[in-house]
């Protein structure tokens, strides 16, 4: 059988929030074939009675309704998990490098974040009904999903990676690598294609690969403007095929799935963060508007919450990063 795995990422773009990167994997039996599998991004059956696969930027706008991104990651994760999660933590379970100290750390997650009740804003009985109808739809196409894989990098590591590095894309780039690591770990003895998300305007992905997985032989396929290709060779296993293509969350259903599991965890790390700061400053009779963590908007939450904490003005590593 062949795995076939999507990457992409929330938040990398904003000052305030964690970046989220994620995985997302599919089974294919012999003889189904991957396009079969993306046609769930474009297929109106799925969107109605199924779980929404699609570039998250089509099933959310910055402060509407989590519904349909709540509804594609919760139903995926009771088919590959074999449970729907009813909290938070359960949710991060087996998320990457996230130790519970990091968010004791953060005043505006510790003893919070793990205890949010989930779902937030999707129906439940909805859930588990598009997750039923989702998972023989796949199943007639000869596919099964298998599990999402959460990164959530919060500002204090994402930090201390991007002042070591001096440029937050390596930041990206190791996490996607982690990645890569635990999906070529947890599918040892099966076909894995890789597809990601391409990184900003680079082509030349290579010489990274190699000093991530220096003991594997590394092969370019391809590098072309639209589509980066790379094989991984590793001792006693098949090979792996990584693809750097461009909006790739616009065609490849991993990728799709992914880019909808790092923004629902983004989203709801925001909205605790938002909270906690609206609930401390209430406490002083101001009024603070939630941010999506962006630009002048980000700048203005920053300044406004700095000036009327100054806890958290002394640690602004802690809130804003540097890049």
């Amino acid at each position: 059988m062949t795995i076939v795995a999507g990457i992409d990422e929330a938040g990398y773009g904003p000052w305030l929030g964690p970046l989220v990167v994620a995985a997302a994997a599919y089974r294919l039996q012999e003889g189904a074939k991957e396009s079969d599998l993306d046609r769930i991004v474009a297929d109106k059956r799925v969107r109605k009675k199924g779980l929404p696969t699609a570039d998250s930027k089509q099933l959310y706008q910055s402060g509407g309704s989590l519904k349909r991104l709540e509804t594609s990651t919760l139903g995926h994760l009771a088919i590959g998990r074999g449970a729907l999660p009813v909290r938070l933590g359960g949710l991060l379970t087996g998320a990457l490098d996230l130790d519970e100290r990091e968010l004791d750390e953060l005043p505006w997650y510790a003893g919070r974040l793990l205890e949010v009740a989930l779902p937030r804003s999707a129906s439940l009985d909805e859930v588990l009904e598009r997750t039923a109808w989702h998972t023989a739809w796949l199943d007639k196409r000869g596919a099964q999903f298998v599990d999402v894989f959460l990164a959530p990098v919060l500002v204090p590591r994402f930090n201390r990676l991007t002042g070591a590095a001096g440029t937050k894309a390596w930041t990206l780039f190791h996490t996607t690598g982690r990645l890569i690591e635990t999906l070529v770990e947890r599918f040892p003895d099966e076909e894995l294609i890789i597809h990601v998300d391409r990184q900003g305007g680079r082509i030349h992905y290579g010489d990274l690969l190699q000093t991530f997985f220096p003991m594997a032989p590394l092969t370019t396929v391809r590098e072309r403007r639209v589509s980066s290709l790379y094989r991984l060779d590793w001792p006693g296993r098949s090979p792996v095929q990584i693809d750097f293509r461009i909006k790739a969350d616009d065609k490849r259903a991993p990728v799709a799935l992914a880019s909808v599991a790092a923004k629902t965890l983004r989203e709801l790390f925001k909205g605790c963060l938002n909270d906690w700061f609206i609930g401390e400053l209430e406490q002083q009779g101001a009024e603070l508007k939630p941010t999506a963590g962006y630009g002048t908007d980000g700048r203005r939450f920053e300044q406004e919450v700095t000036a009327a904490l100054p806890k958290v003005a002394k640690q602004r590593g802690l809130l804003v990063r540097c890049r």
